[in-house]
């Protein structure tokens, strides 16, 4: 499932092409550096194609899976993550967001209104919501079946968009299917 736990790279769901040719080029340098290639150049091309690796990675890795465009979009801080809410709008997307009353509830389709600010609060809600994301699946096995050949052609629905960059991808990065 794509996630985004650092920054939100603007044009990420509008300028989606660009970010899938992006994707292709940390595939090509991932094969570089595990392989005997990178031996082959100089040590500066090496430093250079290690920092490119490491910028595309950090900011596209969780991208990966996203062969199309997501259905919804699971936002922590909209506040923080405004140019996500704004692509989402313009395209149509669907978002689901955690409010704290800083944030706007206008601009998101459906609010959640919590702390966005407290670990403890972002864990509880998209623990929550990934629990009934595969209580859904479960109850019906015909659209599981549907959503995982969907899923090895196309990305899945969702895309979480977190910004405690900090803390570890595996619990804050939880990804969410509408």
């Amino acid at each position: 499932m794509p996630f985004v736990s650092e920054r939100w790279l603007g044009g990420a769901l509008t300028n989606f092409r660009t970010i899938r040719s992006r994707l292709g080029r940390l595939e090509e340098l991932e094969k570089i550096m595990h392989s005997d290639e990178i031996n082959t150049y100089s040590k500066k091309m090496q430093s250079a194609l290690n920092r490119e690796y490491r910028k595309i990675y950090r900011n596209l890795n969780g991208l990966r899976s996203m062969n199309r465009l997501p259905e919804c979009l699971v936002l922590v801080d909209p506040t923080k993550e405004r140019n996500a809410v704004k692509e989402a709008r313009r395209l149509g997307i669907t978002t689901l967001a955690l409010i704290d009353t800083d944030s706007d509830p206008s601009t998101i389709d459906l609010p959640i209104p919590g702390n966005d600010d407290g670990i403890r609060s972002i864990e509880l809600l998209l623990g929550q919501l990934a629990d009934a994301v595969l209580a859904g699946k479960a109850q019906n096995p015909e659209l599981q079946k549907n959503a995982g050949a969907k899923e090895t052609a196309a990305a899945p629905a969702a895309t979480v968009a977190s910004p405690a960059a900090a803390a570890p991808a595996d619990s804050e990065s939880e990804q969410v299917e509408a």
